[in-house]
């Protein structure tokens, strides 16, 4: 028997932590929530410019 518990890597899970094996699909995840993120932020900040120049 070859590996722990006689499962070998092609007949048992590959990756070595649960995390791993869940890492592609939680990427695009951040990426999107990223984007939306400084999307929201930018349009804060150009908000807070306009009120600055139509109260001055």
């Amino acid at each position: 028997m070859n590996g722990v518990n006689g499962v070998t890597g092609a007949d048992g899970v590959l990756a070595t932590h649960s995390a791993i094996t869940a890492l592609p699909f939680f990427v695009p995840t951040f990426i999107v929530v990223a984007v939306i993120a400084f999307v929201i932020w930018r349009d804060r900040r150009r908000g807070d410019d306009e009120e600055h120049t139509d109260a001055s």
